[in-house]
């Protein structure tokens, strides 16, 4: 149905590639002012006036951005798609934004959390869905445009962050646990699991972090074509655990600490599922279903020990769980535990700092993505030695950020 174009129209971006990334930048605008003249707009916002016509250029814009270079056999039948599509994320929009106000008095959980659930509800329903133009843009731009804004606006200000004193313990745990979590679950998968090959090593780990650099860089294809086939599947995993995630750390939130009596059982089911799981990668012998089925449990397993694991280790050195969130969520990318912290879930100095927190793992990513970068020109097989000295120094280096920082 849907071929893109293959010609090059910037060095290393093709023509189709870059109509995705226009696309999503309308798409963006049109969903934003939908959603907020359904909702409401807030007093004061001074874009009020201006919704409307921002919902109307971007609409219009995501309609009709479509490559012409591109092979398409039923132009008017994909057309159609993107516009179900964009229904279909106000929808989830909505609904989601309803039900956290409507269980707000009961438990503070962000929008986010309905989203994810419902979104992973209607991809199991709709499992055949051949993706439009929306939906590819997203896949393709959508987390690395976000990224890029985050970025900007992060680092802009990660100076005067970094002045503050209070935040230099979040700050080194973030930098620091990207080595340690990244490289520490290579680690586990090169050593292990036996597993040392780009298909699994992508996916596993940006599923099993909800790591927003490496999902990104999956679904775009930039890791070969069964890294983007399979990082979805490993991405959506864990989102089912994300009900333990949210509620747990909501119910925390409201108390002002860690829920140490609930996290600790949660973190041992997290371990038992991931020496299951790479067991079951140790005997794939590269056969793809068994494959799957190996890491699907280690994303599931080494999401709740990452998550939980790094609150834990914040909770017994002393750090307060506001600025716990912030680092968790700096140290693993984990983009859903960003737009809680941002939306709110941890207090409002927490949503104002974590763009600068969360920007500054970006020193790591050069390591991250050169390393996956080799092993792609390596016949898709990392090197193993690197990849434990990195590891290596990720450990001691939260060993520091836990004890002297």
């Amino acid at each position: 149905m849907f071929v893109p174009s293959d010609e090059e129209i910037i060095l290393g971006t093709k023509r189709t590639q870059l109509v995705f990334i226009l696309r999503f930048f309308f798409i963006l605008l049109g969903i934003e002012g939908v959603n907020r003249l359904i909702l409401g707009v807030p007093s004061g916002d001074e874009l009020a006036n201006f919704y409307p016509i921002i919902a109307y250029i971007g609409i219009s814009g995501s309609i009709i951005l479509i490559d012409y270079k591109a092979t398409i056999t039923n132009k008017s039948q994909y057309i159609r798609k993107g516009v179900f599509e964009i229904i279909a994320i106000l929808f989830v929009l909505v609904i989601s934004a309803n039900i956290a106000q409507w269980i707000k008095p009961i438990i503070a959980l962000p929008q986010i959390f309905f989203a994810m659930i419902i979104s992973a509800g209607l991809g199991a329903v709709l499992s055949n869905w051949k993706f439009g133009p929306t939906l590819r843009s997203l896949l393709f731009a959508g987390i690395p445009v976000v990224l890029a804004a985050n970025f900007i606006v992060g680092g802009s200000q990660i100076l005067e962050a970094l002045k503050l004193t209070e935040m230099k313990a979040v700050l080194a745990y973030g930098l620091l646990g990207q080595i340690f979590w990244m490289f520490g679950g290579l680690t586990t998968l090169i050593l292990f699991g036996k597993a040392n090959h780009v298909r699994n090593l992508a996916p596993g780990m940006a599923g099993s972090l909800s790591h927003s650099g490496l999902t990104g860089a999956c679904t775009a294809g930039d890791l070969g074509p069964d890294a983007a086939s399979r990082a979805p599947i490993m991405i959506n995993i864990p989102f089912f655990g994300h009900i333990f995630v949210f509620s747990i750390l909501a119910a925390s939130a409201a108390r002002g600490s860690l829920l140490v009596g609930w996290v600790l059982p949660l973190v041992a089911i997290g371990v038992v599922l991931t020496i299951a799981s790479l067991r079951t990668l140790r005997g794939a012998n590269g056969e793809e279903a068994a494959e799957v089925k190996g890491l699907m449990q280690y994303s599931f397993g080494m999401q709740i020990i990452a998550v939980f694991g790094s609150f834990l280790m914040l909770h017994f050195s002393g750090m307060p769980i506001d600025d716990a969130a912030m680092a968790t969520s700096s140290a693993i990318s984990h983009f859903g535990l960003f737009a809680a912290v941002q939306g709110g879930m941890f207090g409002e100095q927490a949503a104002a700092m974590i763009p600068f927190i969360f920007a500054m793992p970006f020193l790591v990513h050069p390591f991250v993505f050169g390393m996956f970068g080799k092993s792609v020109e390596n016949d898709e097989v990392m090197p193993a030695k690197i990849v434990y000295t990195l590891a290596a120094i990720g450990v001691i280096g939260v060993m520091y950020s836990l004890l002297f920082s």
